[in-house]
């Protein structure tokens, strides 16, 4: 390949062209380091083909029924996941939240519950700021929780995070399904990365 490469440099900037001086077989050069692992690869289709082959089991609930029923009919314990929020008050208006956990629904429902229920957090998500703005209103609203997609968190050998990904990608095709989420989120940084680092391990 990387000799095809070279040779195509020079039937296309030939010396007479005017960018011969830029691009030629001298400036530009091939690394393997460019390229995916061949390890990697292997690696990661193999458990691709694993899970495939394996029956999912169904996440599980802790819901105990003393808060309310389970937010997700007893699957609150499904793990890294970009979940959906829709608010509906008492004027039959619709809004919606888009956003992602690493951890298990049910832990990342608690913090959504104590910002709801404790005023200094107001600010904590867009959704939040929603609900006491309905509270002040005296408004009665419901919310219904849903799954959108699931996803891998960061990945320090890929570099790559799925999670925010998916959670961007839904924001962006699906805004109806995303109201209430501000577009500056949309280039904020993985909040997965740093758990990763050395450093914090």
């Amino acid at each position: 390949m990387g000799e095809l490469f070279l040779k195509l440099l020079k039937t296309h900037f030939p010396k007479n062209s005017p960018l011969n001086k830029v691009v030629n077989p001298n400036t530009v050069k091939i690394s393997y380091r460019c390229m995916g692992n061949f390890k990697q690869n292997i690696s990661s289709h193999n458990i691709k083909v694993r899970r495939q082959s394996q029956p999912e089991v169904p996440p599980g609930c802790i819901c105990t029924g003393q808060m309310g029923p389970c937010p997700l009919d007893g699957h609150c314990l499904v793990q890294s996941v970009v979940y959906g929020a829709e608010v509906i008050d008492s004027d039959l208006n619709s809004e919606t939240y888009t956003g992602l956990t690493s951890n298990t629904f049910k832990k990342r429902f608690y913090k959504h519950r104590s910002s709801f229920q404790h005023e200094e957090q107001e600010h904590e998500t867009t959704l939040s700021a929603h609900i006491w703005d309905l509270k002040r209103r005296s408004k009665h609203f419901e919310i219904e929780w849903s799954i959108k997609d699931r996803a891998p968190p960061f990945d320090p050998v890929s570099k790559k995070c799925r999670l925010c990904l998916k959670e961007k990608y839904h924001i962006i095709f699906q805004p109806e399904g995303a109201t209430l989420n501000q577009r500056f989120a949309l280039f904020s940084t993985c909040r997965h990365r740093l758990s990763k680092l050395l450093a914090n391990i």
